[in-house]
C-alpha cells in the first residue's frame, strides 16, 4: 500500500474575518480528496495507482482554494437570480435580555414562532420584534422549541462551553463511526469514477446532507434524492440538486413506504439529515435497516450532536451559529451591535464535505471486508472543529499576530466552469475544489425541481437523465408497480385471525341490532350458529394466505382487494357447506344462497371486506413499517 498522499491548496483565502473560513473550506474539500485517494489506492485500479505515483504524493491530491470557498456559497449559478431563501421575518431579534435568533423559513416553522409570539398573519419585523422583546432569551427559546418550531439564543464561546449540550458535543469525536454487520458487497467502481454502480439513497434537505450527496453524485454515484411532497426549497434547489433524480414519497402513505423500502432494499448507501429517533416514526429503524439492507453504509447528519440533552433539538447552520458562540465572536471582532455570522453557510458545507469523507471510508471498507457501517456528524461538533482551528492558527502564529481577525484577498472576478441549460434557464456550474490522481470529477446530471424523477434507480451505470415524474407523488401512469412490503409470517396471522375474530363478532352486533329494530325477538344467528365460526375460521386462513401471496407481487390497492375477496370467499364456502352438513342435506347452491342473502341482508358482507382492510393500515400492522417486514424480492437490476 503506498503512502497517504498529502493534500496541496493553491490560490489565496477569500473568506476570513473571526474565524479563518477559507483555511476550514480546505480542511472539508481536502478531507474528501485524502478519502478518495485511499478509495483509488484500495480498489486496485492499475490507472488510478500509476497516476497518482507519476503525479507524487504531494501532487496527487489538489484543493484549488478560490473554487473550495466558492463552493461554500454556490456551486450552480443560475444567469437570472433567484429569491432570496430567507423568510421575512427570519433574523435576529434583541430580547429583554440579549439576541435570539428565529429560523422561519419553513411555514409551519414560522406559524409556531408566531403562535407563541402572539402576532397573527399577516406578520411584518416590527411586530415580531416588539413581541421578542418582551421575552427573556433562554424562555422564548425553550417556548420555541417545545411547540415545534427552531430559535436559538446567542451565546458567547465561553458560555456555550459550559453549557450541557456543549459538554456533550465537546465529547463527541469529528466523525462517530459505529461498524456493522456485513451484507451485500458493494459495486467495485471503475477506475475514473470510484463510484460507478454505487446507488446513494438521499433523505437529507438543506444544506449539509444535499452538499454531502452532492460530492458522491461528483464522483459516479445514483443518487436518489426522496423529499416529502410538501417540502420545496426553490432558491437552493439548482445547487444542492446538481448531479442528482429527485423523487418524492409520502411516509404517510401506506403504498409510498412500501416504494421507500423498495428503494433501500437495493441502495448501498443511506445519507438522511433527520434528529436521533426521527426514522423510526417513518419505519426506517435500525432493525428494519438492517433486516431490509444488511451491509448497509449509512451516514447520519444532525444539528447539535447524538448526546446531551439537545440531541433531539431542531437546528440549522444559522442556529448552531448562534447557539455555539460563532455569532458573539463575530460580534466582537467587527464591534458589531448585532450578532455576526460567518460569511458563507459554512457548518452546513463544512459538515457537508466531511460527511462525504466519511461516506468514502466506509465504502472503502464495505468493499474491503464487507461491513457496514453508521457514520454521524453534527453541525455543533463541526463548529468546535472550526473554533478549534481558529485557535491552533492564532498559536502557531504567535503573539504579534492580530488575535481578532483573519485577512483575506478579494475573490477572482470569474471563476473556471461551465454554462449549462437548467429549469431555472441558463446558468453557471463551476469547475470542481478538488483534483485527485486520476480521477475524473464531474457530473453531466442537470440540476432539477425536487419531485422531477421516477422512485426508482437506474438500470445501469449510465448517468443519463431520466424522464420526467407526471405527478407530486406515486409512480407516472403506466410504470411497474412494486410489491408492497410484507408482513412476516407471524404477524400476518395475528392480523388475519384477530381480523376474522372481529368480523364475526360485529356481523353478529349488527344482526342482534338489526332485530331489535325491527321489533322481534333478539337474533343471535351469527353467533349460535357453528357454521358462522367455521366461516370465521375459514376467512382468517383466506385473509393469511392471499396476503401472504399477494404482498409479494403486487402493490398494496390490488393486494387489499384480492385478501378481502379471498377472505370473503372462503367464508362464504364454508359457511355454506358447514350448514348443509349441519342439517344433514347435501351440499348444494341453495345453502351459498342462503348464506349470500342472509350476509347481505345484514350488511355482514360489508363488514367482512372493510374490517381486515382497516385494521391492516394500523399502526401494527402495514400503517407502521416495522423491523418485522422484509421485502419479498429484489426490485432493480444492476445489468
Amino acid at each position: 500500500m503506498t503512502e497517504t498522499p498529502a493534500v496541496a491548496v493553491t490560490g489565496t483565502p477569500t473568506l476570513g474575518g473571526a474565524y479563518p473560513v477559507s483555511v476550514f473550506a480546505a480542511q472539508a474539500v481536502g478531507a474528501v480528496g485524502l478519502a478518495l485517494a485511499r478509495l483509488a489506492e484500495g480498489s486496485g485500479h492499475p490507472a488510478v495507482e500509476e497516476s497518482a505515483h507519476a503525479e507524487g504524493a504531494s501532487g496527487s491530491v489538489v484543493v484549488h482554494g478560490p473554487l473550495a470557498d466558492a463552493w461554500f456559497s454556490a456551486a450552480v449559478r443560475p444567469v437570472q437570480p433567484l429569491a432570496s431563501p430567507w423568510d421575512a421575518i427570519a433574523g435576529d431579534y434583541r430580547t429583554a435580555d440579549g439576541w435570539i435568533r428565529l429560523h422561519t423559513n419553513a411555514p409551519h416553522h414560522r406559524a409556531v414562532a408566531l403562535r407563541v409570539l402572539g402576532v397573527p398573519e399577516p406578520a411584518d419585523r416590527a411586530a415580531v420584534a416588539a413581541a421578542v422583546e418582551r421575552w427573556t432569551g433562554d424562555v422564548l427559546e425553550t417556548e420555541v422549541v417545545i411547540a415545534g418550531g427552531c430559535a436559538a439564543v446567542m451565546r458567547s464561546v465561553e458560555q456555550w462551553s459550559r453549557h450541557p449540550q456543549g459538554i456533550a458535543v465537546a465529547a463527541e469525536p469529528l466523525v462517530a463511526v459505529d461498524v456493522r454487520e456485513a451484507g451485500r458487497p458493494l459495486p467495485a467502481g471503475v477506475a475514473e469514477r470510484p463510484l460507478a454502480g454505487v446507488r446513494v439513497l438521499d433523505l437529507t434537505r438543506v444544506l449539509a446532507g444535499p452538499v454531502a450527496t452532492r460530492v458522491l453524485a461528483l464522483l459516479g454515484a445514483d443518487v436518489l434524492r426522496v423529499d416529502p411532497p410538501s417540502w420545496n426549497e426553490p432558491s437552493v434547489a439548482p445547487d444542492m440538486t446538481l448531479g442528482k433524480r429527485c423523487t418524492r414519497l409520502d411516509t404517510d402513505d401506506v403504498e409510498d413506504r412500501a416504494e421507500l423500502l423498495a428503494l433501500l432494499a437495493e441502495a448501498d448507501v443511506l445519507v438522511h439529515g433527520y434528529r436521533p429517533g426521527a426514522l423510526d416514526s417513518m419505519g426506517l429503524d435500525a432493525a428494519t435497516l438492517r433486516r431490509v439492507r444488511p451491509g448497509l453504509v449509512e451516514v447520519q447528519i444532525d444539528a447539535y450532536g447524538y448526546s446531551g440533552p439537545w440531541a433531539g433539538r431542531r437546528g440549522f447552520d444559522s442556529l448552531v451559529q448562534m447557539s455555539s458562540g460563532i455569532a458573539h465572536r463575530g460580534m466582537l471582532q467587527a464591534a458589531a451591535e448585532t450578532p455576526l455570522p460567518l460569511p458563507v453557510q459554512a457548518l452546513d458545507h463544512a459538515t457537508g464535505w466531511f460527511a462525504a469523507a466519511a461516506a468514502l471510508r466506509a465504502v472503502a471498507r464495505a468493499r474491503h471486508t464487507g461491513a457496514g457501517s453508521l457514520s454521524r456528524l453534527s453541525l455543533a461538533r463541526t463548529a468546535l472543529e472550526l473554533e478549534s482551528l481558529r485557535d491552533a492558527m492564532l498559536t502557531s502564529q504567535g503573539p504579534s499576530t492580530d488575535a481578532t481577525a483573519f485577512a483575506t484577498s478579494p475573490a477572482p472576478p470569474t471563476l473556471p466552469g461551465r454554462t449549462i441549460e437548467t429549469f431555472w434557464g441558463e446558468a453557471l456550474v463551476l469547475d470542481p475544489p478538488l483534483s485527485v490522481a486520476g480521477v475524473r470529477i464531474e457530473t453531466f446530471v442537470a440540476p432539477r425541481p425536487l419531485g422531477s424523477d421516477e422512485p426508482e434507480w437506474q438500470s445501469d451505470l449510465d448517468e443519463a437523465p431520466p424522464a420526467r415524474r407526471t405527478g407530486p407523488t406515486g409512480p407516472a401512469a403506466g410504470s411497474p408497480g412494486r410489491a408492497v412490503a410484507a408482513l412476516g409470517a407471524g404477524r400476518t396471522l395475528v392480523w388475519a385471525f384477530l381480523s376474522a375474530a372481529l368480523v364475526w363478532g360485529l356481523q353478529g352486533a349488527v344482526g342482534l341490532l338489526g332485530s331489535l329494530a325491527l321489533g322481534g325477538a333478539p337474533q343471535l344467528y351469527f353467533w349460535t350458529q357453528l357454521e358462522w365460526l367455521a366461516g370465521a375460521a375459514a376467512q382468517a386462513a383466506g385473509l393469511a394466505g392471499a396476503w401472504y401471496a399477494a404482498s409479494r407481487v403486487v402493490t398494496v390497492a390490488p393486494a387489499v382487494a384480492i385478501t378481502t375477496l379471498a377472505g370473503y370467499a372462503a367464508s362464504v364456502l364454508v359457511t355454506g357447506a358447514a350448514g348443509a352438513l349441519r342439517v344433514g342435506e347435501p351440499i348444494a347452491g341453495e345453502s351459498f344462497a342462503t348464506v349470500l342473502v342472509v350476509s347481505l341482508s345484514t350488511g355482514a358482507a360489508l363488514i367482512a371486506f372493510l374490517v381486515p382492510g382497516l385494521l391492516l393500515f394500523t399502526r401494527w400492522f402495514v400503517g407502521r413499517v416495522s423491523g418485522d417486514q422484509s421485502l419479498a424480492r429484489a426490485k432493480y437490476s444492476r445489468s
